[in-house]
């Protein structure tokens, strides 16, 4: 008959983390000490509260909340217009000028455009 699974508060989690980090017990020493079941519980829980274990010395790894993904979201939107407004300004900008060249080679009846045949200079 298997045991019923044991469930740990966060600042339980957290107070084990810290004690791995600083180097007090490894791992595997905290999940003995504490009773902790399953061989990687606690690199999950790392995990979970955003610590990087890539490292030999994990690093806590930026976490985005609920709220600051919505400011996330609202940012990015914000930005995907401005560069929207820009690409349509830089595209009028274009046709500006192509038609500035079309203007300057009809009246001066010279070629300002590359040929596309032209091999490129180097």
């Amino acid at each position: 008959m298997r045991s019923q699974p044991r469930y740990f508060s966060d600042s339980f989690k957290l107070g084990v983390i810290s004690r791995v980090l600083s180097g007090e017990m490894s791992k595997e020493q905290a999940r003995i000490h504490y009773g902790i079941g399953g061989n990687s519980a606690i690199l999950n829980w790392m995990r979970s509260f955003g610590y990087s274990t890539i490292s030999p010395l994990p690093v806590p790894m930026k976490k985005t909340s609920r709220s600051s993904s919505a400011n996330d979201t609202a940012a990015l939107k914000q930005q995907i217009k401005d560069l929207q407004r820009r690409l349509e300004l830089e595209q009028q900008r274009s046709e500006f000028y192509q038609t500035m060249i079309d203007i300057a080679e009809r009246e001066q009846g010279v070629c300002i455009r590359k040929k596309s045949d032209t091999k490129p200079s180097y």
